[in-house]
Parts: structure tokens; sequence; C-alpha cells
């Protein structure tokens, strides 16, 4: 089952699993076309609770070399980590499924590009770190 909202009476309501064609919303007896996918919204909250922390980790890695601030890394890390629970949280509280599982999904991606982060570092540094 899919779960979208009603275009005229912004309700959730189900729809089966590839359903695709026109439909009467059971609560406001309104007609509306449904084309499955993600709409241009959902995706949207996706890519900001996946890419904001994310975008804040590369962030930290490119001005400690740039700043040479180690200093700067482990800030821009813990504010990584705080917007990812902003953006969690925010997305459960309003019930934007595609937010909150952007999160998650960012929040599984976050090692991988740490790692990625370290790594150009340590290059860009002449490994200067160690």
């Amino acid at each position: 089952m899919v779960e979208i909202l009603c275009p005229h009476c912004d309700e959730e309501i189900e729809l089966d699993e590839g359903a695709v064609g026109e439909f009467t919303c059971p609560l406001c007896d309104e007609d509306f076309t449904w084309e499955g996918g993600l709409d241009d919204g959902d995706r949207k909250s996706f890519w900001i609770g996946f890419g904001t922390p994310n975008v804040l980790i590369i962030m930290a890695w490119a001005l400690g070399i740039f700043l040479d601030g180690d200093d700067v890394i482990g800030l821009f890390h813990i504010v990584s980590l705080l917007s990812w629970i902003a953006i969690l949280i925010h997305g459960i509280r309003t019930d934007n499924k595609s937010m909150w599982k952007g999160a998650l999904v960012g929040l599984a991606a976050a090692p991988a590009v740490v790692i990625i982060g370290a790594v150009w570092y340590i290059e860009a540094t002449d490994w200067s770190v160690f």
C-alpha cells in the first residue's frame, strides 16, 4: 500500500502499490489522478534529509583544508550531527516520511562520507595529520 495525500482535502489515503490512474477520494469524494511515485515535494524533502548533514561533513573537511583549522572540522561534524537530529525530529513531528527517511539514509551514508573526507584531507595536507 502507498499512502498519499488527497490533493483536495489533504487527508492521507491509501492506494495499492503500483496503482495509477483516476481515483475518487473516499473522504471528500473528489476525483484526482495518481501517476505513482513521489511528487516533487517528497523528492525535495528526501534530499533535504539526506543531503544537509552530509554536505556539512564535506564542508568540514574542505574548510579544514583551506583554513588549516582542525577545530573547524570537529565543529562542522558536531553541526552535521545536530542538523541530522533536527531534520529527523522535524520529519517525524510533521509526518513527513520522505524527510525522515532521507535523514536515515543520510545517516547510513555518513560513515562513507566521513572516510572519503578524511582521505581527501590527508591527501591534501600531505599526510601531515599524522
